[in-house]
């Protein structure tokens, strides 16, 4: 026995609209079709694949969550924070929000 778990092959035809529909749809989402086409009979939700800008844009937004996170810590139990970490958080929330404004 080999170790494929799919050894179920189907044959499909395609007028050349579905073909052209079904690679418009695999490009866009970045599987490749028999992926997409396993998702679809599964009934998952098929998602475009993320801009590049979308990772460094999430980068930016968990360090502006980090640094919040660790604002928070510091100022708890003193109920201060030192200047350089609020103006470091300062500074990463406006190139956050410059990201979001040039690309969206």
């Amino acid at each position: 026995m080999t170790g494929r778990k799919r050894r179920r092959v189907i044959s499909l035809r395609l007028t050349e609209k579905e073909l052209q529909h079904l690679n418009r749809l695999a490009a866009q989402s970045g599987l490749s079709r028999e992926k997409l086409l396993r998702a679809l009979i599964m009934g998952e939700t098929i998602r475009p694949r993320p801009c590049t800008h979308h990772e460094d844009l999430l980068r930016k937004v968990s360090g502006l969550c980090n640094n919040a996170n660790q604002l928070a810590h510091q100022a708890n139990p003193t109920g201060r924070a030192e200047q350089k970490s609020v103006e470091k958080m300062i500074e990463l929330t406006r190139k956050v929000y410059n990201a979001v404004k040039i690309n969206w």
